[in-house]
């Protein structure tokens, strides 16, 4: 009987082992399958738009992309709501600074940051949209600025720490970039 439990025990760690393998395959597959889905949902949408069709199913599917995208980052926010985790899955700890630290956006929740970068996401999506609408006869004028102020507004919102910490380093409140 020790033979049989000492095998178990071997394979259970070999499993063990392999864990942090398994979970970075999944977080590439997860976001690999995520920009295929955003691509596809944006080709969605342009066809459904010249069709005179709803977007709602081209706008589902470029947001599950972006969840898929931002797999690790929701995890991580999820596991910390309920307890599991102390923020070691991803690149967000539970806040996006510390409060000693002094760094931009020290003490926000992390799942703040999250929701920007879906409204990034959701203005980026916006913005192609409206060039599609600009190539159209009897677009209204300007359509081509509000597309790209909503695509650099979403860049902004998507890249929101890095934005944060290059404006702290240029007002003098951290090392920046």
């Amino acid at each position: 009987m020790s033979g049989l439990t000492s095998t178990a025990t071997s394979l259970m760690q070999m499993m063990a082992n392999d864990l942090p393998a398994f979970w970075s395959l999944l977080v590439y597959f997860a976001t690999l399958t995520g920009l295929v889905l955003c691509g596809y949902g944006l080709y969605r949408a342009v066809e459904d738009q010249k069709r005179g069709e709803s977007m709602m199913g081209a706008a589902g599917l470029f947001m599950v992309g972006i969840g898929l995208v931002n797999f690790i980052y929701f995890v991580d926010s999820a596991t910390q709501t309920i307890g599991f985790s102390t923020g070691t899955l991803s690149t967000f700890s539970y806040t996006a600074g510390s409060v000693s630290s002094g760094t931009p956006g020290s003490g926000i929740p992390s799942f703040a940051f999250v929701i920007l970068k879906f409204f990034g996401w959701l203005a980026a999506f916006r913005a192609f949209i409206l060039w599609s609408e600009s190539a159209r006869s009897g677009s209204p004028p300007g359509t081509v600025w509000r597309g790209t102020t909503h695509f650099v507004a979403g860049i902004f919102l998507i890249n929101i720490n890095q934005f944060l910490g290059m404006m702290g380093g240029y007002m003098g409140g951290g090392t920046g970039g």
